[in-house]
């Protein structure tokens, strides 16, 4: 076992001299809440979750998502993890935490809580959960106290807990003990060692000791086997990878042992710390390391190592590089000059060469430097240099140098080019198409062709004739590969050359930045060095892959035209940092068959978060549930998280919104999609990440219900329609009233026409029997010599035919109470003359109606009045007739009174004979019913009362009264 351990260490002084790996830090400047980790595991949706001494924090690869007390966890210091049948268990020093559904926790503390030791393990048996603590022993948990009771006879210092084959085993300070839920057994063979770390392993358990020891322990027969020891190392814990290779971590860095040699890593080989509390391995095969006060770092495997000036390399800045035939390597800087490095790893500075190397090659047993200041030659016995004035250098600036043939090297300089012959070591003329390769400062052949890159443009030299095409970039380093086509790189992207066409290739979507420092042949590939990390692209375009910080470069500018393959296997390159080494037969370390995981994060709608409840619902396997919104709710936007790894920077997402679109779209970095204005229907959108390597995730589908507006909904439509009809309906009805309406106001016209005939037939027809008589009364008064009554009933008579001949014209039948108090007075004069003053008769009118301006209804007083003097006053035997009209201004009407104080109506209807009787009736009911028309035409009013018999205090009848109310708005 010495042996073995002494091998290791030549080992490791053999491979880890000078050069340093690429380890990722992630501290509390990218979301960690604290920089001490003590635990990291993964759950099944593929987070890692971090146990820090000031927190707990979910890792997707890129971003934190922090959780503390205030999230229901006991403390925030946290002493280990562990999933357990998918939950996730939190150890404290008071207790545990158990995560719940979403993002809450519930605790629970011992029942003696005065114990405050660290919780360093969980296991899950028979239904019983044990907790291990470093000073208290073992725990199990009584559900019906809520508390963590102690288990009698526990060893107390548990430095972790392991759950194999259903057997629990402890490693303790005294030994290795294990657990049959009833007894404590001590195993024999490892008495009296004290573990700190125990790790199961097939067929048996890997156990780690503070004093630098390693040991393979099989229970079955109580054997114990030591592997390794480093007596400076304090072991705390192994883990054992995918490749059956050990991690043992500990306070001086960690070791890794392999089948075939062991490395160490520590700050000399680039760990940013020694203390390192836990290694772990997630589902991608990626190594993550918790450290005690540097936060969490990822190892970006062994493909990338680098070299620095905190390796102990002279610079950072490497911008050449040759490996000569003795395998020394020769580098040129920009700040330090140049340098060689002995195959021991001994490292020379070149004090002959003070100036910048652009370009070093190793040809025909000498090593060639090119300068600003003219060539460099090394012979391995001195160094020699050419320059303008010892020489037939054109230019003491040199650009590029090329083997043309065994003995001939081709320097190009920004004036032209020149030979430079092996056999007699002189710089000569070359032939003129030579000569002109100006400012060359890569060279490249096919066949019989050369090829020459110029800042202005590529020189093409075939059967002596050279011709030069130019291009708009500056142009700074071409290749060729394997089916012959040339690759050319310039300061605005990537070109390749087919026959006469020239095609751009695109490395990078998201940027048109694309910087290309160097071109370097590998098989089918083409390795690209950019000012954006190196590219792997392969010659039929059909694959590419990005390595960047995360793939373990130091730097993502690389210097140009620095690159080397050694071997052709490992690819040496400058960066802005650093001299890289990459070796390319490892590179699909880094490649992940594994692939990415996504998980829904959040959905917002207007701004407003959508409860956590209904994402932890929708990101559950094989959900159905339906999200649904309102039509009101505008903007919607999903965000996602891409879980991988390995390399979190390459993910790139897409969707299809089945019911919106037919294609999926194109993928881009943004993992957050956001919709407007979605029409109502049913959509699903479905989601997916790709990792950059063709492997691309499980969707996400998610069943989405745009709900329609109000107005767009079955209830209302119905509701309209039952609208719509009842407003048809009621306006149906409005129209068939105006009708009817209508109509019965054409009846009334009708009616009130033939009234108005009527009249002028009454008129007519009073106007023969009154005529009749009038004229018996003017014969009379000329029998009786009595010229003076003639002439006098004659001129009334007259006045009074005219009257009734103009009213019978009115168009409207109204006339202005003046003409009908005028037409009663005339009439009045003439019955009185007739009868022989058996009557006398009175006409009151208050002084404030203006009779000129009020009109009434043509002679429809005259009956009435008439109707007073045939059964009224006439039939008096013993006192003379008085017929009284009374017209008074009220508030709001006119009062007409015909008043008289003749027999009354029943003695009139006892004395009167027929043809009165249908005189009367005719001429009353015309008059009545003229009223009631006018009425009814006009929303005016015009009411009669009477006629009603007048009756004294000792109940005789002392006459008839009618009496009439007109409106004033009528009257206007």
């Amino acid at each position: 076992m010495k042996t073995l351990t002494c091998i290791g260490f030549i080992l490791l002084s053999m491979v880890t001299f000078g050069q340093r790996f690429s380890f990722i830090q992630f501290n509390t400047n990218s979301g960690l809440p604290q920089s001490q980790v003590s635990s990291i595991v993964q759950d099944e949706k593929g987070y890692l979750w971090i146990g820090t001494y000031g927190g707990l924090a979910k890792f997707n690869g890129a971003q934190f998502s922090t959780f503390g007390k205030n999230n229901g966890l006991l403390n925030n210091r946290i002493t280990k993890l562990q999933i357990i049948n998918g939950v996730l268990f939190v150890g404290h020093p008071q207790g545990i935490s158990i995560k719940q559904k979403g993002n809450s926790f519930t605790s629970i503390t011992y029942a003696d809580e005065t114990i405050l030791e660290n919780v360093t393990g969980f296991a899950f048996i028979d239904s019983t959960l044990y907790v291990a603590t470093n000073g208290s022993g073992l725990f199990q948990y009584e559900e019906s106290k809520n508390k963590l009771i102690a288990v009698k006879s526990s060893p107390q210092r548990i430095r972790k807990l392991l759950q194999y084959k259903n057997t629990i085993y402890l490693a303790t300070k005294e030994g290795v003990y294990n657990f049959d839920k009833v007894t404590f057994n001590l195993s024999a063979s490892t008495k009296d060692i004290s573990f700190s770390g125990i790790t199961a392993n097939k067929d048996y358990i890997l156990a780690t000791s503070y004093n630098g020891d390693l040991y393979e322990f099989y229970p079955k027969n109580d054997e114990l086997k030591h592997l390794v020891n480093h007596s400076y190392m304090r072991f705390r814990d192994v883990l054992i990878d995918h490749k059956q290779q050990k991690w043992v971590n500990s306070r001086n860095g960690i070791l890794h042992i392999k089948e075939q040699d062991t490395l160490s890593f520590n700050e000399k080989s680039g760990l940013p710390i020694n203390d390192i509390n836990v290694v772990f391995e997630d589902t991608e095969n990626n190594i993550w390391i918790g450290t005690n006060g540097k936060g969490l770092i990822r190892f970006t495997d062994e493909v990338f190592t680098f070299y620095n000036e905190k390796s102990g390399f002279p610079s950072d800045l490497i911008i050449a590089m040759e490996i000569d035939k003795q395998n020394n390597k020769w580098f040129s800087t920009i700040d330090q000059g140049i340098f060689k490095m002995a195959p021991n790893g001994d490292i020379e500075k070149i004090e002959a060469i003070n100036s910048a190397v652009w370009k070093i090659t190793y040809h025909d047993d000498k090593v060639f430097f090119a300068s600003n200041y003219g060539l460099f030659v090394y012979d391995y016995k001195t160094f020699k240099s050419y320059f303008t004035g010892n020489s037939k250098l054109p230019s003491n600036k040199i650009r590029g140098l090329h083997s043309f043939n065994d003995s001939t090297l081709i320097i190009s300089t920004v004036e032209g080019s020149v030979f430079y012959t092996g056999k007699n070591n002189l710089i000569t003329q070359p032939p003129p198409h030579i000569k002109d390769l100006k400012n060359v400062r890569d060279f490249e052949s096919k066949g019989e062709v050369l090829y020459g890159a110029a800042p202005n443009g590529i020189f093409r030299l075939e059967e002596n004739e050279l011709s030069v095409e130019h291009m708009e970039s500056g142009i700074n380093c071409i290749e060729i590969d394997r089916n012959g086509q040339l690759w050319i790189g310039t300061e605005n992207g990537l070109f390749l050359k087919k026959e006469k066409e020239i095609d751009k290739i695109s490395l990078n979507q998201d940027s048109d930045l694309e910087y290309i420092n160097f071109i370097q042949k590998f098989d089918t590939l083409m390795l690209i060095g950019t000012n954006n990390g190196l590219y792997e692209v392969g010659i039929n375009h059909l694959q590419e892959y990005r390595y960047g910080i995360t793939s373990g470069l130091i730097d993502l500018e690389t210097n140009l035209n620095s690159n080397y393959i050694e071997n052709n296997r490992f690819l040496w390159f400058g960066t802005a940092s650093g001299l890289m080494r990459m070796d390319l037969n490892n590179r699909q370390s880094l490649k992940k068959n594994a692939l990415p995981k996504i998980q829904l994060s959040s959905i917002i709608v207007n701004n407003q978060n959508v409860d956590q409840a209904i994402i932890n619902l929708i990101n559950q396997k094989d959900s159905s549930h339906v999200l649904k919104i309102k039509y009101a709710d505008k903007n919607i936007s999903f965000k996602f998280d891409g879980i991988y790894m390995t390399n979190p920077s390459a993910l790139k997402y897409s969707y299809f919104l089945s019911g919106f679109s037919n294609n999926w779209s194109i993928p881009t970095k943004n993992p957050t999609i956001s919709f407007t204005n979605l029409p109502p229907n049913d959509y699903e959108l479905i989601f997916k990440v790709n990792n950059g390597l063709d492997k691309t995730s499980k969707t996400i589908n998610i069943p989405i219900k745009v709900l329609p507006p109000y107005y767009q909904t079955w209830w209302f439509y119905t509701a309209v329609a039952l609208l719509i009809f009842g407003i048809i309906l009621i306006i149906e009805r409005y129209r068939l009233k105006r009708i009817e309406s209508r109509n019965y106001q054409v009846k009334l016209e009708f009616q009130n026409k033939l009234s108005k005939l009527e009249q002028q037939s009454l008129n007519a027809s009073m106007n023969r029997h009154f005529i009749f008589n009038s004229l018996n009364s003017i014969q009379y008064y000329i029998n009786s010599s009595d010229s003076k009554s003639a002439n006098k009933y004659l001129s009334n008579f007259a006045k009074l035919i005219r009257k009734n001949l103009d009213s019978s014209y009115h168009e409207d039948g109204m006339v202005t109470l003046a003409d009908e108090i005028e037409r009663l007075n005339l009439y009045l004069n003439l019955e009185q003359m007739r009868f022989a003053d058996r009557f006398k008769f009175e006409i009151e009118i208050d002084n404030s109606i203006e009779t000129e301006l009020l009109k009434v209804p043509a002679m429809f007083l005259q009956p009435f009045v008439e109707n007073s003097i045939i059964h009224g006053v006439l039939p008096l035997k013993n006192k003379e007739g008085l017929i009284k009209i009374t017209i008074t201004d009220h508030l709001d009407h006119i009062r007409i009174e015909i008043k008289d104080n003749g027999v009354g109506i029943k003695t009139s209807k006892e004395k009167k004979n027929k043809n009165d009787e249908e005189h009367r009736s005719q001429g009353m009911l015309i008059a009545k019913g003229r009223i009631e028309l006018l009425q009814k035409i006009s929303e005016r009013s015009i009411e009669m009362i009477g006629p009603t018999q007048i009756k004294e205090g000792d109940r005789l009848i002392n006459g008839t009264v009618v009496v009439f109310k007109i409106m004033k708005q009528y009257l206007g």
